[in-house]
């Protein structure tokens, strides 16, 4: 004897929910700019002691005249240019390494004094001291007892 399956229309519809969900993961692109796809794989380091933040940022093959820096309150902004140069008489083979520029902003959780930001490039890592505004730097109060 044969095994029937009785036909049920309704079980091939897809709810709408399901639907939306297969539509977004379908439709998620990885982003093609360099920019958009460069701002979130490039690392750094922040870390924060009493008197100042310190900022780490590895930026191999970059010449520091071509590094810019900002700083408008908690708000630390760099852009800089990396690529190899090729001599205009030069056959090109391969060219993987082209001139781009970076550009990255980052919050530190207190306002920085921008007059005495330091920074500094050596093999290949700028760091950048910030020191935290003096209104922003935590304060030991004594309390002194009333005499009578």
């Amino acid at each position: 004897m044969a095994n029937m399956t009785r036909y049920k229309p309704f079980n091939e519809f897809v709810t709408l929910r399901d639907a939306m969900d297969r539509l977004f993961e379908e439709s998620v692109i990885a982003p093609r700019s360099t920019h958009a796809a460069s701002h979130r794989a490039l690392p750094a380091n922040i870390y924060e002691t009493a008197e100042d933040f310190t900022l780490q940022i590895p930026m191999p093959g970059v010449k520091p005249e071509h590094v810019e820096i900002n700083v408008q309150q908690e708000v630390v902004s760099l852009k800089w240019q990396v690529g190899a140069e090729i001599p205009e008489n030069a056959k090109v083979y391969y060219h993987g390494f082209p001139k781009r520029e970076y550009q990255r902003s980052l919050t530190v959780p207190t306002p920085v004094d921008s007059g005495r930001a330091e920074a500094s490039y050596q093999d290949g890592i700028l760091t950048l001291r910030l020191p935290k505004a003096e209104h922003a730097r935590p304060r030991s109060i004594k309390v002194n007892a009333a005499q009578n």
